[in-house]
């Protein structure tokens, strides 16, 4: 095996050969630091809960008033016999706006002796605390309901859920949700004069 020799051209590496260029070395500059700008921090703004009236009545519960319910020209939708057979007329009234954030409709079973019963319709299967303050008053006016249940416990928002809810006061108020949705009666109102 033999080797290879290779020769210098001189003329072409001399022509090749540059020198490089110098660079300068940079001195380490320091980037200014901006403070922030100072502010004063606002204090939160503390809303203190207005001071409720203390419900002494059924009737603090509603913005319509349940005693004077015609003056807001219900619409009557038909006749009829109720339970006791005597002879009935039904009224409805779109709320204005939602009765213990959950009832948004009324219906009205005004009697011969222009007393009536109003039932108040959601379309909600849940308990909210409005609807559990009413409650509460409601134990605390006509004690515990026929079945001996008082106020809201953890069993009763799983039985809301599963539309087996109850409370009733038997001629007095009854609150369930037997078709998946929230109804309140209120019974044997008798309009102001």
């Amino acid at each position: 095996m033999g080797f290879f020799k290779f020769r210098k051209n001189n003329s072409q590496t001399s022509l090749n050969i540059k020198k490089e260029p110098v660079t300068e070395k940079t001195q380490n500059v320091e980037t200014p630091v901006v403070l922030p700008i100072q502010r004063e921090i606002p204090k939160p703004v503390v809303f203190s809960p207005k001071k409720q009236k203390e419900k002494e009545d059924i009737a603090d519960f509603f913005t319509v008033n349940i005693y004077d319910i015609f003056k807001y020209d219900p619409k009557s939708v038909r006749k009829g016999r109720g339970s006791d057979g005597c002879p009935i007329e039904i009224f409805e009234l779109e709320l204005p706006e939602l009765e213990l954030s959950t009832f948004f409709k009324v219906e009205i079973l005004q009697y011969e002796n222009k007393q009536y019963d109003l039932v108040f319709i959601s379309n909600i299967d849940e308990i909210r605390d409005d609807l559990r303050s009413f409650i509460d008053f409601s134990c605390k006016a006509f004690g515990l309901d026929f079945m001996k249940k008082g106020s809201i416990g953890a069993n009763d928002l799983r039985d809301a859920a599963l539309g087996v809810f109850s409370r009733i006061w038997y001629n007095k108020v009854r609150v369930e949700n037997t078709s998946f949705t929230i109804a309140l009666t209120l019974y044997g109102i008798t309009p102001t004069k």
